[in-house]
């Protein structure tokens, strides 16, 4: 089994659908509008920590180690995303290394200093509880003696 979980949780996924609708439908039909930069804004702050926390669980499993979901995981990939994206919105030089690197993968990619942006850093909570749930998840299905909602 891949040790990617946290990142096929339904609402990573929701966030991911909202971020391609965003940036590739109304971004570009609503041209300068508030809700169309936030919505990006929240929604990468709520799958790009899981998203990061998986990549690492599969590094883990190739390199034969354990690639078990920890808390110290996921907080370190919640933490990383959060500081990582007020970095790049409030600092110009750093956004503009950021876009050139995503710029290798073929993809033209445009940070604008917003302090407003960094309002929606909150949102990284989400990630953390979708995590949390995960491994709620995995250690109810493997542990049988595990509490069950109809046991005492």
């Amino acid at each position: 089994m891949l040790p990617i979980g946290e990142a096929l949780h339904p609402i990573a996924l929701l966030a991911v659908i909202v971020l391609l609708v965003n940036d590739w439908v109304l971004k570009p039909r609503f041209r300068g509008s508030f809700v169309t930069g936030k919505l990006s804004d929240i929604a990468g702050m709520v799958f790009a920590p899981v998203v990061l926390s998986a990549a690492i669980g599969l590094v883990l499993k190739l390199a034969r180690r354990d690639p078990t979901l920890t808390q110290r995981r996921l907080v370190l990939c919640c933490a990383a995303t959060a500081v990582g994206f007020v970095l790049v919105k409030l600092v110009p030089s750093i956004g503009t290394v950021v876009a050139r690197a995503i710029s290798i993968f073929g993809h033209r990619a445009g940070f604008y200093p917003d302090w407003t942006d960094v309002l929606c850093t909150p949102f990284v909570l989400v990630a953390y509880w979708m995590g949390r749930d995960e491994m709620r998840r995995l250690t109810s299905t493997s542990d049988p003696t595990a509490a069950r909602p109809d046991r005492p």
